[in-house]
């Protein structure tokens, strides 16, 4: 089924089940998160990424694992790397996905018709959201056999488990989000994914500065604003410092506040404003005139 098709059939599904009065129904966003989910999953786009995961974990585990020299690293240390590589592979899935959301409708002309459906933007908005999110629990539980075997019987297992649940939900909210963001100001595909790459590689960022930088109160601070950095320090100082939980407290705090604020700016300030050209804000207009470039250098 081509995506044409898929996204067609996803404003007829949304036409043929809505009231006759055509005013947005509550459930209408469960019709558009059924036509996402079957173009991801039966499409293969999804499957296809969670393969790419499953490589990518392997080899990391693979390296852990028979290393002479990483081999010498105490299990719980293996374990927080092991962790540290899903979250930022696994979040990687919701944002390529939520990067295509909306700009892949404009490009197929598809759009226009989902928005004139009796759906609201926040109930197709809705929708795409959960599709893009949903590759994100498979790939923990494809993960737990990796942290079972890596953690050779140490009890930083449940807590590893428990910890990378709770964080990893709270990573692929926030990239997908972020995903999503691009795409509905962003009018190519192209700049949209190129844009979620550059946020991607920003995030990995405040782990590559120097120790000095780190400890320092600007470094802390990036420490909270960065949600995968404040994961990364909570797994760190939690499961391997021994620092008490109190201590690490604020990253967990941290994260959520984030998760929270992205939520806020996707479906109560960016959604509503969800149009054909990517909107009229600022950032939608930065981000058409970084496509004219991207677009005009090739």
């Amino acid at each position: 089924m081509s995506s044409t098709s898929t996204t067609s059939a996803t404003s007829a599904t949304v036409m043929a089940n809505a009231p006759a009065t055509m005013s947005p129904h509550p459930l209408v966003w469960s019709l558009v998160l059924k036509q996402e989910l079957t173009e991801l999953w039966l499409g293969g786009k999804a499957l296809n990424l969670l393969i790419v995961f499953s490589v990518l974990l392997s080899a990391t585990a693979y390296l852990l694992g028979t290393n002479n020299e990483l081999h010498m690293i105490p299990p719980r240390q293996m374990e927080v790397i092991t962790l540290q590589a899903v979250m930022a592979f696994g979040l990687f899935i919701g944002l390529v996905l939520g990067a295509d959301g909306i700009t892949g409708e404009r490009e197929r002309t598809t759009l226009e018709p989902l928005l004139l459906s009796p759906a609201s933007r926040r109930q197709i908005v809705f929708g795409k959201f959960l599709a893009a999110l949903s590759p994100w629990p498979l790939a923990f539980v494809l993960s737990i056999p990796y942290l079972v075997v890596l953690a050779q019987r140490d009890a930083v297992l449940v807590p590893s488990v428990v910890w990378g649940a709770v964080f990893g939900t709270l990573l692929a909210i926030v990239y997908t989000c972020a995903g999503l963001l691009v795409s509905i100001w962003s009018t190519s595909s192209r700049v949209s994914l190129f844009i979620s790459l550059l946020i991607y590689l920003v995030s990995l960022l405040p782990d590559q500065l120097p120790g000095q930088v780190q400890t320092s109160f600007v470094g802390l601070a990036m420490q909270l604003i960065d949600p995968l950095e404040a994961t990364n320090q909570f797994l760190q100082q939690g499961l391997v410092d021994g620092v008490p939980w109190a201590g690490v407290l604020m990253y967990l705090i941290a994260c959520s506040v984030v998760t929270v604020v992205m939520l806020g700016v996707l479906f109560l300030y960016a959604t509503p404003r969800l149009g054909l050209d990517g909107g009229k804000s600022p950032i939608a207009r930065t981000l058409r005139s970084l496509a004219k470039r991207v677009e005009a250098s090739q």
